[in-house]
């Protein structure tokens, strides 16, 4: 994408989130279809109209049966880690597609879908065979892309099973060598949620803006505490015109998340156009002091370049190339620093290397 975020467009942050970040306080879990269908109702929502993600075919049953079948059912952990292998074979042969968030039903007969999809396959399964398995959210250093004008965040979700004398972790991710941290347990509720909240932001890429706003009403509801989904919705409503709504939403996203950067970014990008140039960067400043988002970071730097602050520029895009040292819009700041601090030697050395890295990922996706 050329265009640079939210400075020359108010293009918006969209958390296609795979993870349950926060959840304000205690509160009753709900594990398992009959509990998932009560509280769903006492949310004054219809169950026919929320997916539930860990619905199975008697084709996944018999599948994870024969798969498991060679093993000792008294062992404690065994047999999920034989479907966990068996997922993994080249013969099962699936397709991880980061933008693709599936049920476990779908993703089992497709061979495709995000981690949040894998894992509700895992999750469903092995449920069927006895084990009461469950989502876990973990926190990583985010992934940052942009596809389409779109910036999106990717959490991450794994599956657990706990034993009498430990939890066990089954993690798909194609990058699990990463650590991570601050594990959160995932009720089912809350996987509706976020599988909505993914199917909103998969909406708004495509361009289908009403079926984006169902799908995150829906997340809202079930989930008000949790500000991803909040967030998305300010995307939508923004973009359908509605821009007191969007602003209701990010409101909504700090009350659940105080100095959320995603929802701070947006509400910048929404205040700019309404010519509310103070309030716009008083939110992306404070955005950008709490985050790792190479384009947040990128977008405050522009605005001190515009405004002459050539030092303050400087240490923003030194905090994204020290965490994103590989994003070409990086070095594409790179250069525009230069360019207003009159160093045209220095300009042309980061574009350069902005044009590599693009080089690198053309050819990465295309060898994919």
């Amino acid at each position: 994408m050329s265009k640079s975020f939210v400075v020359r467009a108010a293009s918006m942050l969209v958390v296609l989130a795979v993870a349950w970040n926060a959840w304000a306080g205690p509160k009753p879990q709900f594990f398992g279809y009959e509990e998932w269908e009560r509280a769903v109702i006492e949310r004054q929502l219809d169950p026919r109209d929320v997916v539930y993600p860990f619905e199975t075919t008697p084709e996944m049953i018999a599948w994870a049966e024969e798969k498991i079948q060679p093993c000792a059912r008294n062992s404690e952990i065994l047999p999920l880690t034989v479907l966990q292998q068996a997922l993994f074979h080249t013969s099962y042969s699936f397709a991880y597609d980061n933008m693709r968030t599936l049920t476990a039903a779908d993703a089992f007969a497709e061979r495709e879908g995000n981690c949040m999809s894998f894992t509700s396959l895992f999750v469903a399964i092995s449920r069927s065979l006895g084990y009461p398995t469950f989502l876990v959210s973990v926190r990583r250093p985010p992934g940052v892309e942009k596809a389409d004008g779109v910036v999106v965040v990717n959490h991450h979700v794994v599956a657990a099973f706990r034993g009498p004398r430990k939890v066990y972790i089954f993690d798909f991710s194609a990058t699990s060598e990463e650590p991570y941290s601050h594990k959160r347990v995932i009720d089912d509720l809350a996987a509706s949620a976020i599988f909505h909240t993914n199917l909103g932001g998969e909406s708004i890429r495509n361009g289908d803006l009403d079926e984006a706003r169902r799908h995150l009403e829906i997340a809202t509801t079930l989930a008000p505490e949790w500000a991803p989904a909040w967030t998305n919705l300010g995307v939508t409503r923004f973009r359908l015109g509605d821009t007191d709504g969007a602003l209701e939403a990010y409101r909504s996203a700090l009350v659940a998340d105080p100095l959320n950067p995603s929802a701070l970014t947006n509400m910048s990008s929404v205040y700019r156009s309404l010519g509310r140039e103070k309030e716009a960067q008083t939110a992306l400043r404070t955005a950008a002091e709490g985050t790792r988002s190479p384009f947040t970071l990128i977008a405050m730097a522009e605005v001190d370049m515009v405004q002459g602050n050539f030092e303050s520029a400087r240490r923003y895009l030194r905090r994204a190339r020290w965490w994103y040292g590989k994003e070409p819009e990086v070095y594409d700041a790179l250069a525009r620093l230069a360019l207003y601090e009159q160093d045209r030697a220095r300009a042309e050395k980061h574009s350069r290397r902005a044009a590599e890295l693009r080089r690198q990922r053309s050819e990465m996706n295309d060898s994919g």
